[in-house]
């Protein structure tokens, strides 16, 4: 049989490997108590911690990074995302980096113990920086390509699926043809392209014309504006779901400006918050970024702490909401 591994310490006593893994370290929430227990059943059974990982202990730096590329930096979402992942990082004693388009060159990275990724893309120089360095590495959403021998998780939500639930809720409030607004998509595992399958095959089951209109992330009021007028043009779309929070909060006075007011369209949108869900939109799908950010950092430290053989996957968790305090959905 061979030497005794943090897996089989932590079934022995019957708690997570996290646990086990931060008694040994001596860092998280770990009671002292249960710290005894673990370093007392470590000399029972043997355990040993490899020279690998002792030595990524004794190296650590203290800092994770996050990376959100360029070209959706200020989207809103990513702000409370990157709060979350920052939080979750304090309350295990890691400082977060910020890391720019520039880093690409920073060889080894060894200022940081691990990485996160969110919204990035293989031909981005700084993730093919990373995926040549040690560091752990988590990523918010899918890369398409990316390799799996250099992940050590992935969190994640399902666009597709809280896509056509989204649509079901706004047809429960009478709209009965929506129009999909959305940005540009990015590679093929991008929420911009899952949400775009979510809607065509929505549409499918609902045997209704498929209308989507392609604007830029941070559109000028007249390219929106013509992309609105495209998109009422047939004359039977009677409602619009926006795929990012940015341009709805703009499609009122975009709206009205070209003679379709408050109440000639029903509107929907994701959100980055249930705060921005207001009485104009029929519905909203929150996507809880700060959450999303604080299970994301969690992932990285767990990785940190035990890497894991294969990556880890975890869903995380969105919201259907409606303004007027209709049931929640969750996805």
């Amino acid at each position: 049989m061979g030497k005794p591994t943090i897996i089989d310490l932590a079934k022995h006593l019957g708690i997570s490997k996290t646990t086990v893994a931060d008694a040994l370290k001596g860092s998280g929430r770990v009671a002292d108590e249960t710290r005894a227990r673990v370093m007392e059943a470590a000399k029972e059974i043997g355990y040993v911690s490899n020279r690998a990982a002792r030595q990524l202990r004794e190296s650590s730096t203290g800092a994770i990074a996050l990376y959100v590329p360029q070209r959706v930096r200020n989207m809103s979402f990513y702000m409370p995302f990157a709060l979350g992942v920052a939080d979750e990082a304090a309350k295990h004693g890691y400082d977060l980096t910020l890391v720019s388009d520039r880093s690409a060159d920073r060889s080894g990275w060894t200022h940081v113990d691990g990485a996160i990724l969110v919204d990035a893309m293989m031909g981005d120089p700084v993730v093919q920086s990373l995926i040549r360095s040690p560091v752990p590495i988590v990523t918010a959403g899918r890369i398409a390509g990316f390799p799996d021998a250099r992940s050590s998780g992935i969190v994640e939500i399902e666009h597709t699926k809280m896509c056509g639930e989204i649509l079901d809720a706004m047809a429960s409030r009478g709209a009965e043809h929506p129009a999909l607004i959305c940005p540009e998509p990015g590679d093929e595992s991008s929420w911009v392209r899952q949400i775009v399958l979510g809607y065509k095959e929505w549409c499918v089951r609902k045997n209704i014309r498929q209308v989507i209109e392609v604007v830029s992330s941070f559109p000028t009021n007249a390219q929106l504006e013509a992309s609105l007028v495209d998109a009422l043009s047939g004359g039977d779309v009677d409602s619009l779901l926006f795929g990012w929070q940015d341009v709805a909060q703009r499609a009122e006075a975009a709206l009205t400006r070209i003679g379709h007011g408050l109440g000639k369209v029903k509107l929907a949108s994701l959100l980055s918050s249930k705060d921005n869900l207001n009485e104009s939109y029929i519905a909203g799908l929150d996507l809880q970024p700060y959450e999303f950010g604080q299970r994301t950092a969690a992932l990285l430290r767990e990785a940190i702490s035990s890497p894991p053989a294969t990556p880890a996957h975890q869903l995380h968790e969105a919201l259907v909401i409606q303004p007027d305090g209709g049931a929640n959905t969750r996805t």
